[in-house]
């Protein structure tokens, strides 16, 4: 599927994983300057996909020569300074600056840690805006950033978007936030993300801002789910994403002979068509590898299966059964997933007594199928917190359909406030020209009365 929106407006993506973001904001017609990715096996995905030679999602064309095409940490960056004078030309040629720090401080789903060293790390990006100063500042986050911190009962400081939005106002923008739920944009996950939008030198207030980008939010969502073959409004179901995912033909995993995976079955459904990008069936999809799971946990999937209703499995099921995991999902296959996590080990296949695989985790988050991912698939212990595997780089990412929904309904609030700028700010015709330089040389006096 080809893109109908031709490139025009400029974007830097920050912490930009691999690349989930950029790829939504390219689809929408978004040209990438540049990205920044501290992980080296998260960028050698997002390098493969968007960045080589022969990659699927090309973009970033213009990659500026003083930057190399590496992963590189935006703390280390703006330590340097001639980094910051590099960055500082950039004004006047970025349109959008983007990006979703690490949210593990501000998620409702994990500790919720006001004190997590990452959550600094999206006033990185602020520092980013203020060298670059991009028309455009764009940061997506869990809904946690939106709820304040309680630090002892009774007290609560300020919310993170609430700061984010006062420092963007003090560098010029006009900022808001919005709630939006993945689903909306043909995702097949009920994943609810905050979009904190900053423009500067708006001409609207804040309350104009927030409406008309709402507006254009509902009609973009609109338009993804048109251009990948989708209907308007039904949510795309598990058993619709990854329905030719299962059942298929055991063979060896590619790329880890030690295990197995299977090939494509027949694709049933638009979202799985739309996803597979003319993938045959009995094929192999890239990184569908099946975790080896010994008899006590098969035991507990079947017996899920069985005897539970989808959806979160009891803490009392999970104990009575010999898991101390207080997380497992049983995949509806009727309904949207719930939000996709890092961890592929809590959700239950809906047909198959096993884990879900890195392919079809990327498929609830709207990453096609020509989209491979690459390094160690997963990363266990306190290793975690600094690299990142196939299957956190899939769980961290912003989804590309959403990212496409953002990135129309952005390009529209620009084109717009070009056009009122033009309306309230006409260009002057000859005529007026003429006047104008009269009225200036009369009240200067160099024009008799």
């Amino acid at each position: 599927m080809t893109t109908p929106y031709k490139p025009s407006l400029s974007c830097i993506d920050l912490f930009a994983g691999c690349g989930g973001l950029s790829l939504g904001l390219k689809e929408a017609g978004w040209s990438g300057v540049f990205a920044i990715e501290r992980d080296p096996m998260a960028f050698e995905t997002l390098s493969q996909n968007l960045l080589a030679s022969d990659a699927p999602y090309a973009s970033f064309e213009n990659w500026p020569a003083w930057l190399p095409k590496t992963n590189h940490d935006i703390v280390t960056l703006l330590k340097d300074e001639s980094m910051r004078n590099r960055l500082r030309s950039l004004r006047g040629t970025v349109t959008m600056m983007a990006g979703g720090p690490p949210c593990q401080g501000f998620s409702v789903g994990g500790r919720r840690d006001g004190t997590d060293e990452r959550n600094s790390l999206v006033y990185q990006m602020l520092d980013m805006v203020e060298l670059v100063r991009p028309r455009v500042v764009l940061i997506e986050n869990v809904e946690g950033i939106a709820r304040r911190f309680v630090a002892r009962p009774g007290e609560a400081s300020t919310s993170v978007a609430d700061a984010v939005i006062e420092r963007l106002s003090a560098l010029g923008y006009t900022s808001v936030f919005d709630v939006l739920d993945a689903s909306r944009f043909g995702v097949p996950q009920s994943r609810r993300r905050v979009v904190i939008v900053g423009i500067q030198d708006c001409t609207l207030p804040s309350t104009e801002l927030k409406a008309t980008l709402d507006d254009m939010l509902n009609k973009s969502a609109i338009v993804v789910r048109q251009r990948w073959g989708l209907h308007q409004t039904k949510n795309v179901t598990a058993k619709e994403a990854i329905g030719d995912l299962t059942g298929g033909i055991r063979v060896e995993c590619p790329d880890s002979p030690e295990f197995e995976s299977a090939v494509y079955t027949k694709a049933i459904s638009a979202y799985a068509r739309a996803m597979r990008k003319g993938e045959k069936t009995g094929r192999i999809p890239n990184s569908h590898r099946f975790s080896k799971h010994g008899e006590r946990i098969q035991t507990l999937y079947k017996l899920a299966h069985q005897t539970q209703p989808p959806g979160r499995l009891s803490k009392v099921f999970l104990l009575e059964n010999g898991t101390k995991k207080d997380k497992k999902v049983l995949i509806d296959p009727s309904a949207v997933v719930s939000t996709i996590t890092t961890h592929p080990d809590e959700f239950i296949h809906y047909a198959e007594p096993r884990n879900i695989t890195v392919r079809e985790m990327a498929r609830f988050q709207s990453f096609p199928d020509n989209f491979h991912f690459h390094g160690r698939y997963t990363i266990n212990g306190p290793r975690r917190k600094h690299d990142v595997a196939r299957c956190s780089q899939v769980g961290n990412a912003v989804p590309p359909l959403l990212a496409e929904g953002v990135g129309l309904a952005l390009r529209n609030l620009v084109n717009l406030l070009d056009k009122q700028s033009t309306d309230v700010f006409p260009a002057p015709t000859p005529t007026q020209n003429k006047k104008n330089s009269t009225l200036s040389k009369k009240i200067s006096g160099t024009v008799a009365a």
